[in-house]
């Protein structure tokens, strides 16, 4: 690594791309050294003021003993193909979620990385959140006690065309909502209840109907009876992004998400009153200065950490691995998807 610091490869330059290039301008530990994607002009875009290489082809990435690790913002079915391409070439790995489309190339990638040392990061999003950072130390810390149960609710309305994109080709996106929004709350649910054992969802399609589903619901329980009910949808025109946590002393409500989903991002700590004779009492934390790189810039130093330091990730293979497992249950259960 040039000067400590770990040389990155972006592949892919499009919308999640320029997020990618925002964070790495807020992120020291790392450099962007090369941008891979098949439009060149939208790579050079990307690559410029950060003296970054740029390539049509990912596989020549790959190639480059500079590069110590890539970052892979693609459609769902290239992510773990690269990721397993890149893993074999001994660059380490962070893959936007949900890492693939299906559990078995997921777990594929698993065991390479294990077996080569390297870390396979998923990028999780939502735990590098401000107020989710905040809100798992409050729950660590046992403030509002033993969790019992959460409710979440994510989506927005779409947007003109959007049943031509790419994630309402199955073959390209594995799946719908549940695949794309889904896998966050999920993903959330899991990190502060444990693993499911009772999986039950509907998958439908309201708006588009396009062979996967624009909404998605999902009712899960815990072996000691935890239960998490998640709702996602593409045709919520009232765009929402709610998670709330309920334990048996109090609660932590997450409104919106950075500037988005009727934002600022904000966290309620709620403590119930011990003789149950008065409301809960409430602290307020808002992150009006939290910009969408940020959480994306936390991302890329906890990768540079995780290296440096030889450790798994917070977000891990095992993590993508347990949440496409809830996915691919739901979809079973809902055969025309």
């Amino acid at each position: 690594m040039k000067n400590n610091k770990l040389q990155v490869a972006l592949i892919g330059a499009g919308g999640i791309g320029k997020v990618w290039a925002a964070a790495f301008k807020k992120t020291p530990e790392v450099k962007l050294a090369c941008v891979a994607d098949v439009d060149l002009a939208r790579a050079k875009e990307l690559a410029k003021g950060f003296g970054a290489k740029i390539c049509g082809d990912w596989k020549d990435v790959l190639q480059d003993k500079n590069i110590n690790a890539v970052v892979i913002g693609t459609p769902h079915n290239l992510l773990a193909p690269i990721s397993y391409a890149a893993l074999s070439s001994g660059k380490h790995v962070l893959v936007e979620k949900p890492a693939g489309i299906n559990s078995r190339e997921i777990q594929k990638n698993i065991v390479l990385a294990k077996k080569n040392k390297l870390v396979y990061m998923i990028g999780f999003n939502h735990r590098y959140h401000a107020a989710f950072q905040m809100a798992r130390k409050v729950f660590e810390a046992g403030e509002i006690g033993k969790p019992t149960f959460v409710r979440a609710r994510y989506g927005f309305g779409g947007r003109p065309g959007y049943e031509k994109e790419w994630r309402f080709n199955k073959k390209i996106s594995g799946g719908g909502e549940l695949i794309d929004q889904g896998v966050h709350m999920i993903d959330m649910a899991r990190w502060f209840l444990g693993d499911f054992k009772d999986v039950k969802g509907f998958a439908e399609s309201y708006l588009w109907k396009s062979g996967v589903e624009d909404n998605g619901f999902a009712l899960l329980r815990t072996k000691d009876k935890k239960v998490a009910s998640i709702h996602v949808s593409w045709t919520n025109w009232k765009w929402v992004h709610s998670f709330e946590l309920y334990g048996e002393d109090g609660y932590l409500i997450i409104d919106g998400l950075d500037q988005r989903y009727v934002g600022p991002e904000k966290l309620t700590i709620g403590k119930r009153d011990p003789e149950f004779k008065a409301p809960p009492e409430e602290q307020v934390f808002v992150f009006d200065k939290e910009q969408k790189e940020d959480s994306f810039a936390r991302e890329l130093k906890e990768l540079a950490m995780a290296v440096s330091e030889k450790r798994e990730p917070l977000t891990s293979g095992q993590d993508a691995l347990e949440v496409m497992k809830v996915v691919e249950r739901i979809y079973k259960q809902n055969s025309k998807f």
